[in-house]
């Protein structure tokens, strides 16, 4: 399977989850469900891992797993279910998009990568399709979503670091191997928070409120796995910029299970982002 493939499957998870998550928060307390996605998900690619071989790392990775776990599960997790449950959806949306953009600049200050023109224009014009696409007009800025907000945002920063500092250990540590290592790693960060949340909770729950939590762990398990499968072949910068057709699949879903159909807004953004995401994906020549 194509990275591209793995990238489109990963945001079709990612907005599956999106709405999933808020369903899921009508009922379940929020660090109940980071601790139900983390430790759901550590067993889960534990076992995964096992039945292929070695989970083992090396001693020299770990400082660097643990970091970017804190980074990419702990922080990213807490803060966006969090964020989610004190914002609204759009204004949600239209922050994670600034996550390709966080990570270009920051992977080209650290070095990481090269300026490339042809990415940072198509990221932009993808940049520029999804907030006309989530409606950039509707974002709130009430002081009832001020902490939400800023919540998602320091998330989508730490999502940002975490895909350029994790590049080199997606490239030498397989890939099963280290999600399910970042997953184990994230466990003790996460469980102060969501063991007292779920204790309380667990004897109320009901089988929708089971299905909605097995649902995001599912959903979590696979955007992860394949996620960080593509890091190890493709660079940070364009892993992120997938993100871009988020809204797009929101859109097809609501359309095929909700029955909604797409305004003149969304058929004249969607191709819009497809275009800058085409542009950002060529290979630049060489030049010497």
């Amino acid at each position: 399977m194509s990275a591209h493939i793995e990238l489109i499957i990963v945001q079709l998870c990612f907005a599956a989850l999106a709405i999933g998550a808020k369903l899921a928060l009508a009922h379940v307390p929020a660090n109940a469900l980071v601790l139900a996605r983390v430790a759901g998900g550590a067993v889960a690619f534990f076992v995964m891992a096992r039945a292929r071989g070695s989970v083992r790392v090396a001693r020299r990775d770990v400082p660097a797993i643990v970091g970017c776990a804190v980074l990419g599960v702990v922080v990213n997790q807490l803060l966006f279910i969090n964020g989610l449950a004190r914002t609204t959806a759009t204004n949600a949306t239209v922050i994670m998009a600034t996550i390709p953009v966080f990570v270009a600049a920051l992977a080209m200050v650290a070095g990481r990568e090269r300026f490339r023109a042809r990415r940072v224009a198509g990221g932009a014009i993808a940049f520029a399709g999804t907030l006309a696409l989530v409606g950039i007009d509707r974002f709130d800025l009430s002081d009832a979503h001020v902490a939400g907000n800023v919540m998602v945002l320091v998330n989508a920063m730490s999502y940002a670091a975490f895909l350029v500092y994790s590049r080199p250990l997606s490239v030498r540590v397989p890939a099963l191997t280290l999600v399910t290592a970042l997953f184990v790693a994230a466990i003790p960060f996460v469980a102060p928070f969501g063991v007292p949340e779920w204790i309380a909770f667990a004897p109320a729950m009901t089988a929708v409120d089971a299905a909605l939590v097995a649902f995001v762990v599912a959903v979590t398990v696979v955007a992860y796995a394949l996620n960080q499968h593509a890091l190890g072949r493709a660079d940070s910068s364009l892993v992120a910029l997938y993100i871009f057709i988020q809204p797009i699949l929101t859109v097809a879903g609501a359309v095929a299970l909700l029955g909604e159909r797409p305004g003149l807004r969304t058929a004249v953004t969607a191709p819009i982002i497809l275009v800058g995401l085409a542009i950002a994906s060529v290979r630049e020549p060489v030049t010497t």
